[in-house]
């Protein structure tokens, strides 16, 4: 997975060199191999989105076909939420996969606003990504340093409420993140994961940040790379396959202007335009070759000492000084203890100053006492904590439960009423007409005898479920779902 060389004989360009650069994401290597989610965004009609990929394996070519599920479907901010998250729960030594911090800290780190709508933007990501499920046949494990099938989730999120009782989240407290172990693992492992510009990225369109990431990748091995542009569009980027190439090729157009102006791209030898990078192999069939940019040839500037150093930065600092540390304290608290210790105590002495949880008898001097009393003395939680936290994730569960069975509720809501009217529209026709008159004549005298009192309704009432049921055709749900998604990409192409 590290060679000494390219493929040209020249020097690879170091994937973790990152020219002054303030704020770091961290990617994972499989994951960017295809789109994560349809580029159009929002709620699909159809939960499931399938792509797939092609690698070498030293039997031969492979193929990984990729499976994302989400029930509230996905957006394109929520990849830079993932990928900077995870880049802020990585950078310090010894990571553990748990992200504290206040939902302003988190804010402030991604580079966004932080006004009322940021919070709940920045919630609604983090509940679709939680909701999120992952499944790839040939993804490369780099513990094994081998391609396996997996499948799992990227994080799950605790989100305090106002006084405990659920609905409303309380954006003055810690939120609690944390990620998937066996995802967590796959991003710290060298070979697993990317890191790259944040602020770059955040400047990019969502498609022009897709394959900033691929080049970022790409160009570490080689300073000159070839895509199919049917391939990279559809699998690689989340255009919808429905779009005809022509237009798919003018959005990848754009984004390769994007990247040229940001100098992660730049034209080849002789070229003057964009559109000499496209080479037409045959009818339909067009290869993009795009040449590595003066921005990974700077040099590496020095990162800012400050803003890496200063304990002002550190997500822990306002959960600290909440609870009533001073800065002084922290600083020692910080030096002296591990990570892990600090966020447990964190977590415990936030739900114990906010929450009033059943089994906790108060505290006997201040919260603030009650924290560095557990630290310094590394005390095991009290029994009212695991309690306490079992109640929060069946709370969470509950919640996310009910987020899933109203989208369902409505899709079948949508379905049921397309069949009712399918079935109207059929009894209208002629042949529906005919097979009525048919089949109502025979059920006539039977429900003379069943139902006297009601016949001609019972006769009626059984004879449209009769046809509805062996000669009204009308797709089972899944299969009406995929067709009206299809439907949805055709109207937006």
């Amino acid at each position: 997975m590290t060679p000494e060389t390219t493929i040209d004989g020249s020097t690879p360009t170091n994937r973790y060199r990152l020219p002054g650069i303030e704020r770091e994401g961290i990617a994972q290597l499989s994951l960017l191999e295809t789109a994560l989610w349809p580029l159009q965004g929002g709620i699909l009609l159809s939960p499931v989105f399938e792509t797939s990929y092609g690698f070498t394996t030293p039997a031969g070519r492979e193929m990984a076909h990729v499976t994302v599920r989400s029930a509230l479907g996905l957006q394109p901010i929520d990849e830079f939420v993932l990928w900077g998250l995870l880049g802020a729960t990585l950078r310090k030594p010894q990571a553990d996969p748990l992200l504290l911090a206040t939902p302003y800290w988190m804010l402030r780190h991604l580079g966004l606003a932080t006004g009322g709508y940021q919070y709940g933007e920045l919630r609604g990501s983090l509940l679709r990504l939680a909701t999120t499920s992952y499944q790839n046949t040939g993804f490369y494990n780099p513990e094994t340093q081998e391609h396996e099938n997996v499948a799992f989730q990227f994080l799950s999120m605790f989100l305090p409420t106002v006084g405990g009782t659920g609905e409303r989240v309380d954006n003055d407290r810690c939120w609690r993140i944390e990620w998937n172990p066996a995802f967590f693992r796959f991003c710290q492992m060298t070979g697993g994961n990317l890191l790259f510009d944040l602020d770059l990225y955040q400047d990019l369109t969502p498609a022009s940040r897709r394959l900033f990431l691929k080049l970022k990748d790409r160009f570490w091995r080689s300073k000159k790379v070839f895509f199919n542009v049917d391939d990279l569009t559809i699998n690689g980027l989340g255009f919808a396959a429905s779009r005809p190439l022509y237009k798919r090729k003018f959005d990848l157009l754009n984004c390769i202007h994007e990247l040229l102006q940001h100098g992660v791209i730049e034209l080849g030898k002789g070229q003057t335009d964009p559109k000499d990078l496209f080479l037409k192999r045959g009818k339909g069939s067009y290869v993009v070759t795009l040449f590595q940019g003066e921005y990974f040839r700077l040099p590496l500037a020095g990162r800012t000492t400050s803003e890496k150093n200063a304990i002002s930065d550190d997500p822990l600092y306002e959960p600290l000084r909440t609870i009533g540390i001073d800065q002084a304290g922290i600083r020692r608290i910080f030096e002296t203890k591990t990570r892990g210790l600090i966020k447990k105590w964190v977590s415990i002495t936030d739900a114990a100053m906010h929450e009033k949880p059943k089994g906790f008898p108060g505290f006997k001097v201040s919260p603030a006492a009650f924290f560095m009393d557990a630290v310094q003395n590394d005390r095991l939680p009290p029994d009212w904590v695991y309690a306490h936290e079992k109640k929060v994730e069946q709370d969470q569960w509950e919640r996310n439960k009910a987020a899933f069975a109203k989208t369902e509720q409505e899709c079948l809501r949508r379905y049921n009423e397309a069949r009712t009217a399918g079935l109207r529209a059929y009894l209208a026709s002629d042949e529906g007409r005919a097979k009525f008159k048919q089949t109502y004549e025979s059920l006539l005298e039977l429900t003379k005898r069943t139902e006297p009192e009601r016949y001609q309704q019972a006769a009626h009432d059984a004879t449209v479920a009769r046809i509805e049921k062996l000669d009204f055709q009308f797709p089972e749900y899944a299969v009406w779902v995929l067709s009206q998604e299809n439907a949805k990409e055709k109207s937006t192409a």
